[in-house]
């Protein structure tokens, strides 16, 4: 019994200096974490994509709006429909864009001169205040400006892995407004909007 306590040590010994497993290991500890970050990274990723995508619908349809005189529905579809070009490869299913022409009076309030938006409706009444904040900057009086605000309610493709703990990350809502004069008239108009 005496001798094999004495070899106890010596196996211990030997199994401690054997480095044969040791890189396998550490995969195994840190591979966890490094699908974790790459997840994260593949997430955030595309949800700026995504943002930038939404920025650009925004400003494109601005610009194309801003460059006219006068519009009717049928363009403004036509115009509107590039947005699912710009946003590809995303789905544009949860895409809403919002086109409309809006005046300044002499005191610099503004008011709804017509709306467009992607469902063929008109979403902000004419004659009636914008349901946005518009810059001190942009209101000047006696002046009309176009404006667009894109909406895209963006799912990510991993969100389904952590729903259930984390609800708040299965989508996010990403916007962004813009705004130009119109370029070759004081007022772009859309009489059958």
């Amino acid at each position: 019994m005496a001798s094999s306590l004495r070899k106890i040590p010596v196996f211990l010994h030997g199994f401690w200096r054997d480095r044969s497993g040791v890189s396998a290991t550490e995969f195994a500890l840190i591979l966890p974490f490094m699908l974790i970050i790459l997840i994260g990274m593949t997430e955030l990723s595309g949800a700026i994509n995504a943002d930038r995508k939404v920025s650009r619908i925004a400003n494109a349809t601005t610009d194309l709006v801003a460059q006219s005189q006068t519009l009717s529905p049928a363009e403004l579809d036509d115009i509107l429909a590039l947005g699912g070009k710009i946003l590809a490869p995303y789905p544009d299913d949860t895409l809403d864009t919002i086109i409309s022409s809006i005046t300044f009076d002499e005191d610099g309030d503004p008011t709804v001169d017509w709306s467009y938006d992607s469902d063929k409706g008109t979403p902000w009444p004419a004659g009636s205040a914008p349901p946005i904040t518009l810059p001190d900057t942009v209101a000047a009086p006696l002046t009309s400006i176009v404006l667009a605000q894109s909406t895209l309610v963006y799912s990510p493709p991993f969100s389904g892995l952590l729903t259930e703990a984390f609800p708040r990350l299965a989508t996010y809502t990403l916007q962004d407004i813009f705004y130009l004069r119109p370029r070759l008239t004081d007022k772009v108009k859309c009489p059958a909007c």
